[in-house]
């Protein structure tokens, strides 16, 4: 027999990107987009929940990153939403879920820093940050790679997409 996956009454964008079907983790993105876009005051949180079709309500009433201020909806300035996210860890790209919206800004800071790393050689964003290690969802520490050398390194052997025209004339 097929083992079912047992169903949780949590909603999507509370629980691990592992215990989600591919559907549930597409819902989820949404809901951490329409959040980070009325973060930064681009647009509004209800407009941009309704256009992205995720319900008010649920959003409202199963997640404790929403609130009511003089009867607007208003993201809270940090979530605990679990999300899967990408860095440099002794020389290797290393991916863990994050258990929080505070360390995955910090993660956030890192990969700008290594663009201007990138563009500029210049090293100093890289050495400001101020979160070296963290801990992800499983308990585990890990500490960011902040080598410029390792990283340019790394870099230089990521795989880029080429740009071109199919139909040149």
């Amino acid at each position: 027999m097929a083992k079912e996956r047992a169903r949780s009454k949590r909603p999507a964008w509370n629980r691990r990107d592992r215990e989600l079907t591919p559907g549930q983790r597409a819902l989820k993105a949404k809901f951490l987009r329409a959040l980070s876009s009325a973060r930064r005051g681009k647009e509004i949180l209800e407009e941009s929940l309704r256009r992205r079709g995720i319900d008010l309500h649920e959003a409202l009433a199963k997640t404790d990153d929403v609130k009511i201020v003089k009867g607007r909806l208003l993201p809270k300035v940090r979530d605990r939403i679990p999300r899967s996210l990408t860095f440099y860890e002794k020389g290797k790209l290393q991916h863990a879920e994050i258990a929080n919206s505070e360390v995955a800004s910090d993660i956030g800071e890192y990969w700008s820093a290594i663009g201007k790393l990138t563009e500029t050689g210049s090293s100093k964003p890289l050495r400001s940050l101020r979160r070296q290690r963290f801990k992800d969802l499983q308990g585990r520490f890990h500490r960011l790679e902040k080598d410029p050398q390792v990283i340019l390194y790394l870099e230089a052997r990521r795989p880029r997409r080429e740009l071109f025209d199919i139909y040149q004339r």
